[in-house]
């Protein structure tokens, strides 16, 4: 089974210096009568992390560690399509899910902050207002898995429309650094920032995946207090993916 989801693992080829040799089922059932209890049985599948163990020394389940590969950046921002990040003549910033679950973001405008490249206007706790080389609000695209949440006719000063975005519901942020008017109109002569929400996850057997997560936090600096609750309950071929967030801050004083 999966070490994280607690799911079935299917085609996990078990063996031993012998001959003998088998390949779990659907389920991720296994039978070993056929092994020796003193022979070392060795658990392999490509996405999961080789493991071996004497045969009196298993129990009813085994568990696998999935196996980390590095994979180039893929930028979808660019171009709408999925696309190699050295294939990109632009200059694109991404932040992906494990900077944004170190470094808890207290908004999305903060979340933008964390490239070093963006400049946050801020007139009050818990706002927040993205300037990209001196260019904000209508001349700046914000769009979440690709629906835009800002036009031509907003005013030009300053809004904090970003922070309407839930950083806990977020799964990775592309940043495209100047002119996007080739792709999203005259409208992104600053730029264009995206965000990419999580996705549901499908339960591999029968039984219906469930995770939850939940967050308390509070911050002494601006007197932050939040709460998180996100539920997923996947099935084969229905998956669902539910967040609430809630937040306070206190005022800005000067």
């Amino acid at each position: 089974m999966d070490s994280e989801t607690m799911q079935p693992i299917a085609g996990v080829a078990v063996y031993s210096n012998t001959e003998n040799n088998v390949i779990s089922d659907f389920d991720g059932k296994v039978l070993l009568d056929s092994f020796d209890n003193d022979e070392l049985v060795t658990f392999k599948h490509l996405s999961y992390k080789t493991r071996s163990i004497e045969k009196q020394l298993i129990e009813n389940v085994v568990l696998l560690l999935m196996n980390a590969q590095s994979l180039d950046q893929i930028i979808i921002s660019a171009s709408r399509f999925a696309q190699n990040i050295k294939e990109i003549p632009q200059r694109i910033l991404q932040i992906n899910k494990q900077e944004i679950t170190t470094s808890h973001p207290q908004t999305s405008a903060d979340l933008l902050n964390m490239s070093g490249h963006i400049y946050i206007q801020k007139s009050q706790l818990g706002g927040g207002s993205p300037m990209i080389r001196g260019v904000s609000t209508n001349r700046l695209i914000l769009s979440v898995d690709g629906v835009r949440l800002n036009n031509a006719i907003y005013r030009g000063g300053n809004i904090h429309n970003v922070i309407s975005i839930d950083p806990f519901s977020i799964e990775n942020t592309e940043i495209i650094m100047g002119s996007s008017s080739v792709m999203y109109g005259s409208d992104a002569i600053g730029g264009a920032m995206n965000f990419y929400t999580k996705k549901p996850k499908f339960s591999e057997s029968e039984t219906p995946l469930i995770l939850i997560n939940s967050t308390l936090r509070n911050a002494s600096a601006n007197n932050e207090k939040t709460g998180h609750f996100d539920i997923n309950i996947g099935f084969k071929k229905l998956a669902f993916l539910t967040s609430f967030s809630r937040n306070d801050f206190d005022n800005l004083r000067t």
